[in-house]
């Protein structure tokens, strides 16, 4: 009689086994894997659904509703905003009803060359390389192999005039759009990703398939031809420039910000000039001891500009010293050029 308890919780563990299993093969998610590392904010996720099975999936991003979706399809693939760097944890919960069927998480890693702690993911954390693998189940709905389309023959003088009537028709001539069409929702789109001619700078035939052609400053001159010159002919140049990491500060497919930057001028130059964070910059042996604002100004050089950074320092490249972003050899010539009546 003793083993009756026993049989009863082996079978109620059994059950709850079963029943687990069951649930999770109403819902499969395909990608991302766990631990998996992503270079923006922006995570694909794809499920497959078994018909009739769930009603509504939420999504959570460390606890936080992110989204919801009623499948009406097979499958289900939609992006979230990963607004942090560092490690976070997606939860993709499926209901039917009011009965809780199937849980999947997912930890993932945003990296960043901006920030130094967020620059090399946790050991057991990598990039999955989604487009090394056949994915037979996306190809019931997407073709996985780019065409030539996909690096337009547009000048890039003409990107920013180009128009289009209609998002069917980046659809129809990109084969990435399909998936990564939220990647160009931000305002400030750069150029080659607002026509979707991805090929510009992505290789198809780089060992991580469709990652972006090393070293990335030669695919950026590839079209800067321009900046390239006059940059490299300056006498002092700064210091992402110099080694060619051009999206340390700017995003290559949009933004929220001008010059597709990552952050305000301002904030973005603080990441790295940690100590000019007080919003006051000490100009060297002068008198200004207090120092002088960086931010909460007007430009009075700049009219309708906010004073930053950038109203003093040239970001790129300059031939006088400090990137003075003036033609000064000093910082006495630097200040006349807005305290005009000192």
């Amino acid at each position: 009689m003793r083993l009756m308890p026993v049989v009863y919780i082996v079978s109620y563990l059994l059950i709850t086994s079963i029943a687990a299993n069951a649930g999770q093969e109403v819902i499969v998610l395909h990608t991302p894997p766990d631990r998996t590392v992503i270079e923006y904010d922006i995570l694909n996720l794809s499920l497959e659904v078994t018909k009739g099975a769930v009603d509504l999936i939420k999504v959570t991003v460390d606890g936080k509703d992110r989204k919801e979706i009623v499948p009406d399809l097979g499958f289900e693939c939609f992006s979230v905003i990963l607004n942090k760097l560092g490690t976070s944890t997606v939860e993709v919960s499926a209901f039917k009803g009011e009965t809780l069927v199937a849980t999947f998480v997912r930890n993932v890693f945003r990296r960043s060359d901006l920030v130094g702690e967020y620059r090399k993911p946790p050991l057991s954390f990598k990039i999955s390389g989604f487009h090394m693998e056949a994915h037979p189940e996306c190809r019931k709905c997407h073709v996985l192999e780019v065409s030539g389309y996909d690096k337009k023959p547009i000048s890039p003088s003409t990107f920013a005039s180009e128009k289009f009537s209609s998002e069917q028709i980046f659809a129809a001539t990109s084969t990435c759009y399909s998936c990564h069409k939220s990647i160009t929702k931000k305002p400030y789109v750069h150029g080659p990703a607002s026509v979707w001619s991805c090929l510009s700078c992505h290789d198809n035939n780089a060992a991580i398939r469709y990652s972006v052609r090393k070293p990335v400053k030669d695919v950026c001159y590839g079209c800067h031809v321009e900046q390239k010159k006059e940059w490299n002919s300056k006498k002092y140049i700064h210091g992402p420039v110099n080694v060619g990491k051009c999206t340390i500060c700017h995003s290559p497919h949009s933004s929220n910000y001008a010059f597709n930057l990552f952050k305000s001028t301002w904030d973005l130059c603080v990441n790295c000039h940690a100590e000019k964070a007080t919003g006051q910059h000490v100009l060297g042996d002068t008198m200004f001891k207090k120092g002088h604002p960086t931010k909460g100004r007007k430009d009075p050089v700049r009219i309708g500009k906010e004073l930053t950074c950038a109203s003093c320092h040239n970001p790129h490249a300059s031939n006088y010293p400090h990137l003075w972003a003036f033609e000064v050899n000093d910082v006495f010539e630097l200040c006349k050029k807005c305290h005009f009546d000192k």
